[in-house]
């Protein structure tokens, strides 16, 4: 079990349904607009490699993401 964090890169005024969308997947903890080279950020709770990996894909998939990339943190 891992805590990672998914950046998600968006086309203009899609940031609200991708952050709404990343907030309604189950083990997401916070999902939130940013500023930089990402414009979300989603943080998860203390979960498998292959339900992160299903988190990152329900977000690429969704309208309007260009670019997902996801961050996992080292076991404690």
């Amino acid at each position: 079990m891992v805590k990672s964090c998914i950046l998600v890169c968006c086309r203009l005024l899609k940031t609200k349904k991708v952050v709404d969308l990343a907030k309604r997947q189950a083990g997401v903890m916070d999902a939130f607009p940013v500023h930089g080279r990402w414009d979300v950020a989603v943080r998860t709770d203390d979960l498998d490699l292959k339900r992160i990996a299903e988190i990152g894909m329900n977000i690429y998939k969704a309208e309007g993401v260009e670019i997902v990339e996801t961050l996992v943190g080292y076991p404690d």
